[in-house]
């Protein structure tokens, strides 16, 4: 599926269950202007997904901090109220699965009382595949054995039962590298494991303005996941208020096309199913 408009067409199902902030670091604007822009959308839930707190090989600004755990989760207390009766505020979060540190993992997703948690996997034994300060690192690498050892890490987040929501499943495609053997093995037992551990997936729109050029997951992987009967959401992984919601009309549209008949939104770790009708 290619992009072709950003807008939204009428959807009964109006919840975008992946927006970030400055307070990441690499997102702009405040959490209000997000909620505006959700407004503005006619959507009816907006979820904030700030990345947790653990220890990454990297030094950049990309996290929450333990100390800024706390004001993250007061605003979002302070805007549910203010917002009541217009929309709907949630408090998720989005948590990178990390061997090795799977204490600091479940530390840092049980501090707080989150409605749903997203589990990634931006770190490849140390490398930050997705970033592009370390994009060359494509040019050396055996495509194929990266994305299966990603999929591999993506397995063992969905065994770990810590998180509700597979963020952006095949986000290692993000720059476009592609490997030349066929790893559908790979994306099948991944999809095997996220299905026998109950959790639903996002169709994450961000990709349409990435160099893959399409959503997470893709059609071939969605229809995979149709197949093990997994939920979805839908997360436009926002890093600007004008990210809202992107391409919502193109993601319902495509779920629906593939067999979906409804869509999940989650509130106090708790799942709710309702009907898609794009």
């Amino acid at each position: 599926m290619t992009a072709e408009s950003k807008s939204l067409s009428p959807l009964p199902y109006r919840a975008d269950c992946h927006v970030h902030t400055r307070w990441c670091g690499h997102a702009v604007g405040e959490m209000r202007d997000y909620v505006e822009a959700a407004i503005s959308q006619e959507l009816t839930q907006i979820g904030f997904a700030a990345h947790m707190p653990i220890t990454i090989p990297i030094e950049e600004k990309l996290y929450l901090s333990r100390e800024e755990r706390a004001l993250y989760a007061e605003e979002i207390r302070r805007l549910r109220e203010e917002y009541a009766g217009t929309i709907d505020v949630l408090m998720g979060g989005e948590c990178d699965f990390a061997p090795g540190q799977e204490s600091e993992v479940e530390a840092a997703i049980n501090a707080y009382p989150f409605d749903y948690m997203l589990g990634a996997v931006h770190f490849i034994d140390g490398w930050g595949h997705d970033n592009p300060t370390y994009e060359q690192r494509w040019r050396s690498s055996d495509v194929a054995a990266v994305y299966r050892r990603y999929y591999e890490l993506l397995a063992e987040a969905a065994q770990s039962g810590y998180y509700d929501i597979v963020s952006h499943f095949d986000l290692v495609k993000k720059f476009g590298c592609v490997p030349q053997s066929d790893i559908s093995d790979a994306e099948a037992s991944a999809a095997d494991a996220v299905a026998e551990a109950g959790m639903a997936v996002e169709i994450n729109t961000s990709g349409f303005d990435k160099p893959a050029r399409e959503q997470y997951p893709s059609d071939r992987i969605l229809t995979l996941l149709r197949e093990r009967r997994v939920p979805i959401c839908f997360g436009s992984d926002a890093h600007s208020p004008v990210e809202v919601a992107r391409y919502f009309d193109q993601a319902g549209a495509l779920a629906a096309e593939l067999g979906w008949t409804t869509v999940a939104r989650h509130k106090a770790r708790e799942r709710f199913l309702e009907t898609l009708n794009p």
